[in-house]
């Protein structure tokens, strides 16, 4: 069984590592993993791997300088050692790329459960927890726009939320940086919902201007170099790219009337800069798990997560009217498209699904 791993240094260099089959210890579950998503979004995984902890979930042992990057995906139950989990079950969550994991249950209830295994239990919950996916669910086409929009478009709806919460920073537009990016196309679809939202303008390359525009959500789409034809009001700047140049730009381009600055992904990796001195307008870097965690406990029970459900099956069923499949069954075909998102020359409307 090969592991699909990236130099934590070089994010573009990766390999195929061979895994050994362990046998199970008492209260320990085998899932064979069926299918999981990798997008852009998994590339800021690895950017941030070390600030948040990424790299933590599936350590390389020995560390030779490799790591894990995360994934979302289905698994299936194929040996088990704990009384609660039953050989056959489903579970959807964060796995390995790799063709199968061996977790520890812990806080199993009928809908879900907890990786409880010793080196995860200090990292964030959203991330240990799995569904228990009910028989026949979590397959086909549904089952892989799950695993591919699902965490994505959970992380755009948070940061719509959380800007409708703060009255939008009494700004007057929003500008959302990678707007071809399935995050930013997830919080542009909340945002539309909000009669309250300011107008929406997306940044993003030529080369994907047209299929932005052809989406519908934005009030205006931007290409990076004409930033300078921006309407200069008060704004809110989403930056899922974390290119420091772009950054500048808009901080000049807004001077005095930028409201505020959300740092989110980093899918501009290869063009992250430090900006010279400290940002003078209220900056924050975004973590969907955390203010999820605030955002539950301060409504009421279930009602944060009933809204987000409601999100993701409405909009994750007009994705389907744009998204393009395109499946792998390896980590050498996987790595061929990796090196294309290391390397920004994927198509905005693809989404990979690897069944390895």
């Amino acid at each position: 069984m090969q592991r699909f791993e990236v130099n934590r240094q070089a994010f573009d260099e990766w390999r195929g590592a061979e895994q050994a089959t362990t046998a199970l210890t008492e209260g320990e579950v085998r899932v064979a993993i069926d299918f999981f998503a990798f997008t852009a979004n998994n590339l800021t995984y690895a950017v941030a791997g070390d600030f948040l902890g990424y790299w933590n979930f599936f350590p390389v042992v020995p560390d030779d300088g490799y790591g894990v990057i995360p994934v979302w995906g289905f698994a299936d139950v194929v040996e088990s050692r704990c009384n609660e989990v039953m050989v056959g079950e489903r579970l959807y969550g964060y796995f390995q790329p790799s063709g199968e994991l061996v977790i520890a249950p812990i806080n199993v209830s009928a809908g879900s459960l907890i990786d409880g295994t010793a080196h995860r239990r200090s990292l964030p919950p959203l991330y240990n927890q799995y569904q228990r996916i009910a028989k026949g669910q979590g397959e086909g086409l549904a089952g892989r726009l799950q695993a591919l929009l699902g965490p994505l478009y959970m992380t755009g709806y948070a940061i719509a939320d959380q800007l409708a919460v703060n009255q939008y920073y009494g700004a007057e537009q929003v500008a959302v940086v990678s707007a071809s990016s399935k995050t930013s196309i997830g919080l542009a679809e909340a945002l539309a919902e909000d009669h309250q939202s300011p107008r929406v303008v997306g940044l993003t390359s030529s080369q994907n201007v047209t299929f932005v525009e052809g989406l519908g959500i934005y009030d205006r789409v931007v290409a990076y170099d004409a930033i300078d034809s921006l309407s200069v009001l008060a704004t809110v700047v989403v930056d899922m790219a974390g290119n420091g140049e772009t950054a500048q730009r808009l901080r000049h381009h807004f001077t005095g009337l930028l409201n505020y600055y959300m740092s989110v992904g980093l899918t501009h990796w290869d063009k992250a800069a430090v900006s010279a001195g400290a940002p003078q307008e209220p900056h924050e870097m975004f973590f969907a798990p955390t203010y999820m965690v605030e955002r539950t406990k301060a409504l009421a029970p279930g009602e944060f997560n009933r809204r987000l459900q409601a999100f993701l099956e409405r909009s994750s069923a007009k994705a389907a009217t744009w998204l393009v499949l395109n499946e792998v069954d390896s980590v050498e075909a996987l790595g061929v498209r990796y090196t294309d998102i290391c390397a920004g020359i994927m198509n905005p409307s693809e989404g990979i699904i690897c069944k390895l």
